[in-house]
């Protein structure tokens, strides 16, 4: 039995539309774009914005954190090495000021005020004895230069150096000179030394002693040891090294006394050299309340963000990483959700555009597994529902055609004609009597051939006879031709579908036609199918209705006006045996004429029995 492939639809309007929400008048552009993206997409959009987001955020807090966390590190470092250099560059004054200290000895003191008068054997027994002591202090600590022990008129008396005194020198020209009788001990910063012929632009900082008559006080000179600049040095260098930076000594007038960066200048103010840097720098400062100095530690922000840009270097490398994973992941997710989806959405098309036979591929028993398994089993529903459908709609046509013939004696009719035929040859009214044969002809079609399908041929003999009745009636107004390919007659047709066509064409194109017209008859085959046209040239049908009759050809089901079997009968009989891909199509121009086509399956006629349409 033929299968119905095409769903009848329903009334739209009466079908209830469950989970929709009205979108409110205002309405955000980014939620119309989110609203009409896909599934997949917005499942992906979703899960890279829930991941993406907080991500960023910890990975900038992580690296402001780091930022501020190293930098203060760098701060706390900086600021404990400026006081330990500070506190180390008092050590080293304190352990001069024990060196010169032990110059107060009675002894040293005794010759200073009195070596002048003495015989000059024993000034020279008391020359050496001075000397060995300076000479222990030089050898106490290497970076010591000279120690000088100096009368009171400010006049060399005794000296152990590595250096030779410049001619003309003198230390009552040195600026600080005036100022020992007022001070228990003088530290002079670094300068150039200018006193050693052989040692000119070398850098030494001085401590300076005033030696006084321990009983009645009178100034006897001073002890002065000059110490290389490099000691400095050797206490900054251990600390410095450990740190990327530049280490500045200030003395108590904020000139510079020593670069760690080798660039040392008296005339150099250490505001000035601050301020005057061209890049950003984290600046510490500690001053000893000893001797007034202040260290300074200058560190480039560029130096202290290497560190950071490490920190955020691997943070994005983890991010990234991170990123790669969760893409991945959601895709795959979101696939595994969408997919299903997709195919389910698919299938729906299909069923959507008639074809039943389609079936959701179940692959797991998820939620979407089964609204597949259902989906599946409501297709299989309504492909019975229509099979029954079908079934009744065939047997009520079958009850209607045969409760139709039955309403008439076919050998009371036959005879009836007969007899007539016979006293209209025996009057010699011959133009009666070939249409009592015609007229006969197509009753027997009628009412004896109970198949469904029949072949071209014979359907092509009932139109004949229908023709020969017609000319009679028109008068010949009108002219039939065939167009056939060879072996075409062989073919199977819907019983009784060429006869009411042919009828239109003369009825509805010729009545009230003004001179001659024509009917074409046009069967061909095209691969597996049949084209048969029907083709006249009389008044043709208004666009109005024939966009009625297209509409209505399109329906799936339309009842004959006037219980007639036309065009819409024809129409719905094809459909109901061969399938909707199969039917009538009409074309028409007005008062040009008018063209209906037939498309039904070739297949071979066979004879058989059944019961009619």
């Amino acid at each position: 039995m033929p299968r119905m492939n095409k769903i009848i639809p329903g009334n739209a309007n009466s079908n209830k539309r469950i989970g929709r929400k009205a979108l409110g008048p205002i309405t955000f552009p980014v939620q119309i774009f989110f609203n009409n993206l896909n599934l997949r997409h917005k499942l992906l959009l979703t899960y890279l914005s829930m991941t993406i987001i907080p991500m960023m955020i910890i990975g900038i807090v992580s690296y402001i954190k780091s930022t501020n966390t190293i930098t203060n590190q760098v701060h706390d470092y900086a600021s404990l090495l400026a006081a330990q250099i500070n506190k180390d560059i008092d050590a080293y004054i304190d352990k001069l000021e024990r060196l010169t200290y032990t110059a107060l000895n009675a002894d040293l003191l005794k010759i200073l005020e009195s070596n002048a008068r003495l015989p000059f054997p024993q000034q020279l027994d008391n020359r050496d004895k001075v000397n060995n002591f300076l000479l222990g202090i030089n050898l106490i600590d290497p970076m010591i230069d000279g120690t000088y022990l100096y009368s009171r008129n400010g006049d060399l008396f005794f000296e152990n150096s590595a250096g030779t005194m410049a001619k003309n020198y003198s230390f009552t020209g040195e600026s600080w000179y005036q100022t020992i009788f007022r001070k228990k001990t003088l530290l002079i910063p670094p300068h150039l030394e200018t006193k050693y012929e052989n040692l000119l632009g070398n850098w030494n900082f001085s401590y300076v002693r005033p030696l006084y008559n321990i009983y009645n006080s009178q100034y006897l000179g001073f002890i002065l040891v000059d110490v290389r600049s490099g000691a400095l040095d050797e206490i900054v260098g251990a600390g410095i090294s450990r740190v990327n930076g530049r280490l500045l000594i200030l003395d108590n007038c904020n000139r510079v006394i020593y670069d760690s960066d080798g660039i040392l200048s008296m005339a150099v103010n250490g505001d000035f050299l601050i301020n005057k840097l061209k890049t950003k720098n984290l600046i510490i400062t500690n001053q000893s309340v000893r001797t007034g100095w202040k260290v300074v530690f200058i560190s480039p922000f560029a130096v202290l963000m290497e560190k950071v840009s490490q920190v955020r270097n691997f943070t994005i490398l983890i991010m990234l990483s991170c990123l790669v994973l969760i893409t991945l992941a959601s895709i795959w997710i979101s696939l595994s959700i969408s997919q299903p989806l997709h195919k389910l959405k698919e299938t729906i098309s299909y069923v959507e555009n008639g074809d039943l036979d389609v079936m959701v591929e179940i692959e797991n028993e998820s939620e979407i597994g089964q609204l597949g398994r259902s989906f599946n089993k409501m297709l299989y529903n309504i492909r019975q529902l229509i099979n029954e459908v079908y079934e009744v709609r065939l047997k009520k046509k079958e009850v209607e055609l045969r409760a139709l013939q039955s309403q008439i004696n076919p050998h009371f009719m036959y005879n009836t004609l007969e007899t007539i035929n016979m006293m209209a040859v025996l009057k010699g009214n011959f133009e009666i009597s070939d249409v009592l044969s015609a007229f006969g002809e197509m009753l027997r079609f009628n009412i004896d051939n109970r198949e469904k399908v029949v072949s071209i041929a014979e359907e092509l003999r009932h139109v004949s006879a229908f023709l020969k009745i017609q000319r009679i009636r028109y008068h010949d107004r009108f002219t039939v031709s065939y167009e056939l390919e060879p072996d075409i007659e062989q073919y199977q047709i819907i019983k009784l579908t060429l006869q009411p066509l042919v009828e239109n064409a003369i009825v509805h194109g010729f009545t009230e036609k003004q001179g001659l017209g024509s009917i074409t008859i046009h069967i061909r085959k095209e691969g597996e199918t049949l084209i048969i046209i029907i083709a006249d040239n009389g008044l043709g049908i208004t666009p109005e209705r024939l966009e009625d009759i297209t509409k209505s050809l399109a329906q799936e089901e339309a009842s004959a006006k006037n219980g007639g079997i036309g065009l819409l009968n024809i129409n719905e009989r094809i459909k109901l045996y061969f399938g909707s891909g199969y039917g009538l199509q009409i074309k028409s121009r007005f008062k040009e004429g008018t063209e209906v086509m037939m498309v039904i399956p070739a297949i071979i006629h066979e004879q058989r029995r059944g019961s009619d349409l």
